[in-house]
């Protein structure tokens, strides 16, 4: 059983609603579907998606000059990126029924920000063609936002005119992976007349385009006691933004996470390096040291009062922890980390932690149809589960130790109020958004609802 901190003990006010949480309905867990930006509508209706625009436009026919837009990172891949903007320009690749490829590759860091030459080319073909155009993003997943922010201020309607691609060159590329393009920075772009980026762009463009959510995760500490540090340049936490932010709103197409493994996520980023493979054993190391350091060990139970499925406390509580009076589910156990999937794949592709056959996490159990589901980047929900222990992150592909909490959306999690006699009264919470990592001092709440959802191009599986 969970840690027995009674509900009203640490943060007044009153507890929250008894019982499961009820079942998510269409305007709640299904993506909120007639918000602006979704590529789908109400009662079951759904936007043209990738080459059925195309179809419908073109009356059928894809357009002989095939426009591909890319940018990239060139700092990423150790690097890497680079090379792809010593790549000839223009270049062409000629697709089969005599259609041919014209490439446009820019750097991100050209330009200032809402004032790009690449942004602004790419805004005229969006508006001439009447399709989304393919858009490849070269980077860790990280830069995938990047671009998308950046089109977004270019005035281009990123869900409905774009279709992203991705070629990874970060870290872990668990976006890259998902998406079927692997984790493997590629190498050697320009050898044999660019052969590789070549047989790139013909899969590009044979790629079919499915829907990718995006999250906003809203992050909330006390007004006059909280703050939010991350890793600066210099490889030491400094206070976020110029020290008075209390309130941080962040995209999210990854992954959620709060515990043990973003605290390990905070000492690796001090360390981090610019080789892919020495990143990995880095953080292993960081694991290990701070696995053994057990008296500062994030614990949910300690952290998190109650997790509710809405956007507030009156939502429905999913977890929580109470008194012998309260009818509320708790976490079974006392993980480490509880984390909140939009893919299932994790710490690149070595862990994928939303399996139907694991255990529940939560006593009493949620209803079949909130957890008996299975994943897609593209539905509108969110896989919840809980870590016991971060080990099990690199053992995961052995035995599955991660507990199934619930799938739907949005979310509402309220942390405790610090404890006076305990760590200087003060609660230190360490949290994760797709890889960038938060040191978190006194927190108030974590709100998680849906943005908008892209189109992606999912590479096609080779047949035997």
């Amino acid at each position: 059983q969970s840690s027995a901190r009674a509900l009203g003990g640490r943060r007044g006010g009153p507890p929250p609603a008894r019982g499961r949480p009820g079942r998510p309905d269409a305007s709640r867990s299904r993506a909120q579907a007639e918000s602006p930006g979704c590529c789908r509508l109400g009662g079951g209706r759904r936007r043209a998606f990738g080459d059925e625009m195309i179809n419908r436009e073109t009356n059928g026919a894809r357009p002989q000059k095939e426009e591909i837009f890319m940018f990239v990172n060139p700092k990423s891949g150790g690097n890497k990126g680079q090379d792809f903007l010593r790549v000839p320009h223009p270049f062409v690749v000629d697709l089969p029924d005599n259609r041919q490829a014209h490439v446009h590759i820019y750097s991100l860091l050209d330009g200032e920000s809402g004032n790009k030459e690449g942004f602004k080319r790419l805004k005229q073909v969006v508006s001439t063609c009447g399709y989304p155009v393919r858009t490849i993003v070269g980077g860790g997943d990280g830069t995938v936002m990047w671009a998308d922010s950046e089109a977004a201020k270019h005035d281009i309607h990123t869900p409905t005119q774009l279709l992203y691609g991705i070629v990874p060159l970060g870290t872990g590329n668990d976006f890259s992976r998902v998406a079927g393009w692997g984790g493997k920075n590629p190498d050697k772009i320009l050898d044999k007349e660019c052969k590789l980026l070549r047989g790139l762009v013909l899969k590009w463009c044979e790629a079919e385009p499915r829907g990718h959510d995006v999250w906003q995760v809203s992050i909330s500490v006390d007004e006059s006691e909280g703050k939010i540090k991350v890793v600066d340049k210099s490889k030491e936490e400094s206070d976020f933004g110029d020290g008075t932010v209390n309130k941080v709103i962040l995209p999210m197409i990854n992954y959620f996470s709060i515990g043990q493994e973003s605290k390990v996520g905070i000492e690796f980023d001090k360390h981090r390096t610019k080789s892919q493979t020495c990143n990995l054993f880095v953080y292993a190391y960081e694991g290990l040291c701070t696995e053994i350091q057990c008296c500062t060990a994030q614990h949910i139970g300690n952290l998190v009062r109650s997790m509710h499925h809405g956007t507030d406390s009156d939502g429905p509580v999913i977890f929580g922890q109470s008194d012998d009076s309260d009818d509320v589910p708790e976490l079974r156990g006392n993980p480490e980390s509880l984390m909140f999937l939009n893919v299932n794949s994790y710490a690149g592709g070595n862990a994928h932690f939303w399996q139907r056959e694991v255990d529940i996490g939560i006593d009493p159990e949620p209803a079949s149809e909130d957890c008996d589901v299975d994943e897609n980047p593209g539905d509108g929900r969110l896989e919840v589960v809980t870590l016991p222990n971060i080990l099990d992150i690199p053992l995961d592909r052995l035995d599955h130790m991660a507990k199934r909490v619930f799938s739907g959306s949005p979310f509402y999690i309220e942390f405790f109020e610090p404890d006076e006699d305990d760590n200087e009264g003060q609660l230190d919470v360490y949290c994760e958004v797709d890889g960038e990592f938060y040191h978190l001092i006194n927190p108030e709440s974590v709100t998680v609802t849906l943005n908008k959802t892209l189109q992606v191009l999912q590479r096609k599986e080779k047949t035997k």
